[in-house]
């Protein structure tokens, strides 16, 4: 059962980042066009700048996803990766409780949340905006995933994950 949810979280997480991508290369793409249009054509289309917000909200929470999984999101403290290790499985049960305190209610009240955007339409596109809207609980569920996957990950693959430095030279 703890390779089988290792091995989808890490299939999960690597779809989230591809589709992160193509969500922000999608977002670059039609900022081109909307400046193209708007400063060289004169004629900008309204629906360009609402599809960009839209692959905005989605890229920004799948790429939240990435960077819990990665153990890049931010924090206060870092976690310990090395010494007692009673105090390594405080400090992730820890996270594991705020994390499930934070997201916990998001996820709990998603649903009337989506209820009350599926009957709004977007401006120019006129799709429902739980189109949209959607992206919150499905990146909070992913999240919640990845924290499950975690915390019943064996201790040493739990560890080397974390004990990767990110690289903050950029």
């Amino acid at each position: 059962m703890r390779r089988f949810l290792s091995r989808a979280s890490h299939y999960l997480d690597i779809g989230c980042r591809w589709a992160a991508t193509g969500f922000f290369g999608g977002l670059l793409i039609l900022i081109l066009f909307q400046v193209v249009t708007r400063y060289i054509l004169r004629n900008p289309p309204a629906w360009t700048e609402e599809l960009a917000r839209y692959c905005m909200v989605w890229g920004g929470m799948l790429g939240a996803t990435v960077a819990f999984k990665g153990g890049a999101d931010p924090c206060l403290v870092q976690p310990p990766v090395r010494g007692n290790r009673l105090w390594i499985c405080a400090a992730m049960f820890l996270r594991a409780a705020v994390t499930v305190s934070f997201l916990g209610p998001i996820l709990y009240y998603s649903d009337t949340f989506l209820m009350r955007t599926w009957h709004r339409t977007t401006e120019a596109l006129g799709i429902p905006t739980a189109l949209v809207t959607v992206a919150v609980p499905f990146a909070v569920a992913v999240i919640l995933f990845h924290l499950l996957a975690q915390l019943l990950a064996e201790p040493r693959a739990a560890g080397k994950q974390q004990e990767q430095p990110l690289d903050t030279t950029a």
